[in-house]
């Protein structure tokens, strides 16, 4: 938590009216600088080395000086968290000036950049009365294993010790684990502002890893050994280790791309344990994720569309009836994939919302906005 705490409070000081060290360096490392057009310009000192690069959204060869040391410069970034790497000889590694984040399926690093306009939504605030996030340890049955999860408690949660609290479980996206939303997304700080305004009700949060095995398998077991993991081992968990409110009113999932997928299939697909679902920047994957020919997804073909997750679509008034949401949302620069999806369930009757974070890609400044956009309207009813 303390890396967290410093990372926030880094980004919270930072301005553009001149190059600065990165957020996410360690202390009293330089580089790398976010210029004052947003640009990066990083600096390694590698005398040995025979060629280096930086790969953010790019790859950009870096110059070595008679000292050994290589510095590049990107182009201008977009606001918020970029993943990046270093490259030499055909590997990418992390910057080792820098924290690094799970994602990529790897450990890499990041920079913030500072600027975006909505910052203060996602930026901890002095007077505001932080929640708890506290990694918890389970025993997995289906998979034959410990697992770790994070789970967020909202600051009243260790003063009133009576009162119960409605559940997100909210996953990441590929490449990524359980940590994302906690050091990438700052669900915390999302949540603590947004509870402190009145904008949105106290709840508890869960982050799982969906890299799963059954027990005794060799290789991944996939989505499916995921799901049972949460439907048979850590909702349990959750439910007998903290003061939750377990009926399915008071139960919700989301998760950011492949994440948005997961939450559609355990949220759309268990009606009788879930009454809210999202998904930012992912589709509801009916059939084949990725069609022959480029055909169009399944939720564009009427019949499929209708008889998926054993027709919970069929019936538009009981679907209307029985899910108190049904949220999804992506940036701008993503397309209109998710926006054409809550049109066709729009003509089926189907109620869904639609939000888009306008000027950002798939990436996390997109996903914050969703998460806060999303829990404004989660648990009220």
């Amino acid at each position: 938590m303390k890396k967290l705490i410093l990372l926030i409070t880094a980004i919270s000081a930072c301005t553009v009216m001149n190059a600065q060290p990165s957020a996410y360096n360690l202390s009293e490392r330089e580089f790398p600088k976010v210029n004052p057009d947003k640009s990066v310009t990083f600096s390694v000192s590698a005398p040995n080395a025979k060629a280096l690069s930086v790969e953010l959204g790019g790859s950009y060869p870096m110059t070595k000086d008679e000292q050994g040391v290589w510095t590049a410069t990107t182009k201008p970034q977009v606001d918020g968290f970029h993943y990046y790497s270093l490259s030499a000889g055909g590997v990418q590694f992390a910057d080792p000036s820098t924290y690094t984040f799970f994602g990529m399926s790897r450990y890499a690093s990041a920079v913030e950049i500072p600027g975006a306009a909505d910052a203060a939504f996602y930026t901890p605030k002095k007077d505001v009365a932080q929640g708890a996030v506290r990694s918890v340890t389970f025993y997995s049955d289906v998979c034959g294993e410990y697992r770790r999860a994070w789970v967020y408690t909202p600051a009243e949660y260790s003063t009133n010790s009576k009162n119960r609290y409605p559940v997100l479980y909210l996953q990441h996206g590929g490449g990524e684990d359980e940590t994302g939303w906690l050091y990438q997304g700052f669900m915390d700080v999302i949540l603590d502002n947004l509870i402190a305004e009145g904008k949105a009700e106290p709840m508890i949060i869960v982050c799982n890893c969906n890299a799963c095995n059954y027990a005794g398998q060799e290789g991944r077991g996939g989505d499916e050994a995921f799901y049972d993991m949460m439907l048979k081992d850590c909702i349990p968990f959750i439910d007998s280790n903290f003061r939750t409110l377990s009926d399915r009113d008071h139960r919700a999932v989301a998760g950011l791309s492949w994440g948005a997928k997961n939450a559609y299939d355990l949220g759309l697909g268990h009606p009788e344990l879930f009454s809210a679902v999202a998904g930012f920047s992912g589709i509801i994957v009916i059939g084949e994720f990725r069609r022959a020919g480029g055909g169009a997804p399944g939720y564009m073909n009427d019949d499929e569309l209708l008889t998926a997750f054993n027709g919970v679509f069929a019936d538009p008034e009981k679907f209307n009836k029985d899910y108190h949401l049904l949220w999804m949302g992506n940036g701008s620069v993503e397309g209109n994939n998710i926006q054409g999806m809550h049109e066709k369930l729009a003509s089926k009757g189907i109620n869904s919302v639609f939000y888009q974070s306008e000027g950002t890609a798939h990436e996390w400044l997109t996903w914050r906005r969703c998460l806060y956009e999303f829990s404004q309207k989660l648990f009220k009813f």
